[in-house]
């Protein structure tokens, strides 16, 4: 199930359940702010009892003048 929550695409296991995904989202989201990085994108992939947590950094884009 791919969704955005907070501004930011989740692709979680159709196994969890919204609240989860949720409570999940949000810690990831905290702890990228705190360390200052920009989060793109998460992906959550259910293990049995584990929950394997995937997040991707938004891609920075720069342009330099070419001379």
């Amino acid at each position: 199930m791919c969704t955005i929550i907070h501004g930011i695409p989740v692709v979680a296991d159709p196994t969890l359940s919204q609240k989860k995904t949720n409570i999940i989202v949000a810690e990831v989201i905290k702890s990228w702010i705190w360390e200052g990085r920009q989060l793109g994108k998460i992906e959550l992939i259910c293990d049995g009892k584990w929950v394997h947590v995937c997040s991707y950094e938004k891609p920075s884009i720069q342009f330099f003048p070419n001379k």
